[in-house]
This record gives C-alpha cells, sequence and structure tokens, in this order.
C-alpha cells in the first residue's frame, strides 16, 4: 500500500486521498500542532470577512470532515476553503479534484466558491495578506 503525505495544514487530503486508494478503514491521526495552524488561518479569514462587510461568517463541515467557512456578504454570498501555512512556507493551489468538489458544494447552496490562502508565522499571526481565489 502506498502512504502519500501531504505536509501542509489540511489534514483532511489524507482522508481523500485513503479514499481514493482504497484504505476506507483506516484511521488517520491528527497532528494537533496542524490542527492549531489551520484554525488560526481560518480565524484569520473569518476576522478578515468581517472587517470587509461580510456577516453571518459560520463555520460548517461537510461530510468528509473538511472545514469551509461560509459568509453573507452585500455582493455575494459565499463559501471559503482555506489552506494555511507557515511561513517561511508558501501557498500552493488546490488540485483540480478539490476545486471541484468545492464548487459542486458551492453551486448546491447557491453560494460562491473562494480559496483563502493564509501564511502565519509561528506565533499563528499574519504574514502578508491573505490570497484569494475565486474558483466558482
Amino acid at each position: 500500500m502506498w502512504k502519500l503525505l501531504y505536509y501542509y495544514s489540511k489534514y483532511t487530503c489524507l482522508i481523500n486521498l485513503s479514499h481514493i486508494f482504497g484504505c476506507r478503514n483506516q484511521t488517520i491521526m491528527v497532528n494537533p500542532e496542524i490542527a492549531k495552524i489551520q484554525h488560526a488561518g481560518e480565524k484569520l479569514v473569518e476576522a478578515w470577512l468581517i472587517s470587509n462587510g461580510y456577516n453571518h461568517v459560520e463555520k460548517e463541515s461537510t461530510h468528509s470532515k473538511e472545514p469551509h467557512l461560509r459568509a453573507n456578504g452585500i455582493k455575494e454570498n459565499i463559501l471559503i476553503q482555506v489552506r494555511t501555512f507557515v511561513h517561511p512556507h508558501r501557498p500552493f493551489k488546490f488540485s483540480d479534484f478539490e476545486i471541484d468538489k468545492l464548487t459542486r458544494r458551492a453551486v448546491k447552496l447557491n453560494l460562491i466558491a473562494y480559496a483563502a490562502y493564509v501564511v502565519v508565522d509561528a506565533n499563528n499571526d499574519l504574514v502578508g495578506d491573505i490570497t484569494w481565489e475565486r474558483l466558482s
């Protein structure tokens, strides 16, 4: 059995890969540091959304436990997937599979899909700006 390791904070990728390769009953351990980093990124994105006029920002999880942020704005209602990295690492884009999955979910909910790429330092403070990518 092949083991694939991805060094980024979205631990659910390992769950998705296990489903792709048929290893559905595997227990996957989540590194608590990765979960803290991801949570910090989500909080930073949530604060940005609120400061830019979005309201009713809430966290929701799909069946595969992938956290998304859902926000209502004046111009559009959006569904955001956050990817967080620790400086000096730089964000890399979502795969086509991940983009398709997120955009399908957004269409089903009548929302616009976005990806938010966040870089934090060792203290979980934002480094630079949040990079946004409209997916749908």
